[in-house]
């Protein structure tokens, strides 16, 4: 009887180390398997990533080519312009971007310039056409007045926590059950617009079309002839007594190479109604400098998004940022 007990515990310790060792088997498999997973996933990622990289090399050459066939202008008819929107095949995917010019909207950080004290309503060329665009943006669902949050996006980006005007600074913001403090400095993406007083996400939704951000510039240079029709309430916004239908009328006027002259376009404004242009003709140019690629990778069942902001002049291109992921 001892033998025979002997013998039943050894059989059940060694169906317990089987049992334990195939425990330890599945476990080693699956946690095998999570790795493979893992390092597929990060070599498909790798490679879309490269893909979008040779997009950006891609675009990079278009506006190289685009300013040697055609350095005293930049228009809509360019390579540049032109090529973009397709998805290109490519080994296991596809490719496809496009560029739009950051000279065809209202660069946000144009508001920072200390406002002209000399004008009648004491505010930059800026912030007085954002507010123009508040007040003239359709259905606009605003909690605060156009005149506030043009304000306060002053207010954002000047370098003291003085108040202007109706505007809002750290103590509107700190006060609230989030806190969080004012940049007092320049933006670096349009998605900041978010953080000041009166920029909820309906109203974003609503701006977004005729802003954007060139960062570490405070310039504001429209190029008159890369700024699309759905975007003529920002020439209406920095014209005096151009309606926006007359807006509308002098990009529908303008040739499709662009106007050659800003004479040309001038006249076509003056023609619209448009007055007092002599003031704003440092507002306005035929050329642009600053782009923004929006790059899309697709690699089997991956997806990669870059957005890249390029620098156009002499020549050259540079790279002044990249945002992985989303728009910026």
């Amino acid at each position: 009887m001892g033998r025979q007990s002997s013998r039943g515990a050894a059989l059940v310790i060694v169906l317990f180390i089987v049992a334990l060792a195939a425990i330890l088997a599945v476990e080693m498999s699956a946690n095998l398997m999570v790795q493979v997973q893992k390092s597929t996933n990060l070599q498909g990622h790798q490679q879309a990533k490269w893909y979008a990289y040779g997009a950006e090399e891609l675009a990079i050459k278009g506006l190289i080519q685009s300013k040697k066939d055609d350095p005293d202008k930049t228009t809509l008819d360019q390579v540049w312009a032109t090529q973009g929107n397709a998805a290109y095949p490519v080994d296991n995917g596809t490719l496809s971007g496009s560029i739009t010019d950051l000279q065809s909207c209202l660069n946000l950080n144009a508001i920072a310039i200390e406002p002209d004290t000399n004008s009648a309503d004491k505010s930059n060329p800026a912030h007085k056409a954002l507010f123009a665009l508040l007040e003239n943006i359709e259905d606009l669902p605003a909690d605060e007045s156009e005149e506030a949050m043009a304000d306060s996006v002053f207010d954002w980006l000047d370098e003291n926590s003085i108040t202007y005007r109706s505007g809002a600074e750290e103590g509107e913001y700190l006060s609230r059950k989030f806190p969080y403090m004012t940049a007092n400095s320049l933006f670096a993406s349009p998605s900041e617009l978010r953080l000041v007083k009166g920029f909820n996400p309906l109203v974003m939704e609503k701006v977004l079309p005729y802003v954007c951000v060139i960062p570490g510039s405070t310039q504001l240079l429209i190029n008159i002839n890369t700024i699309a029709p759905e975007q003529a309430l920002l020439l209406s916004a920095l014209m005096d007594n151009l309606s926006l239908s007359a807006a509308e009328a002098v990009i529908a006027a303008r040739p499709q190479t662009g106007f050659d002259s800003l004479e040309e376009f001038f006249e076509q404004v003056q023609q619209q109604g448009g007055t007092n242009t002599e003031s704003v003709k440092d507002l306005f140019s035929i050329k642009s400098e600053y782009f923004k690629l929006q790059t899309q990778a697709n690699f089997v069942d991956l997806r990669f998004s870059m957005t890249t902001l390029l620098h156009a002049k002499d020549g050259e291109v540079t790279i002044l940022a990249r945002k992985f992921g989303g728009v910026q």
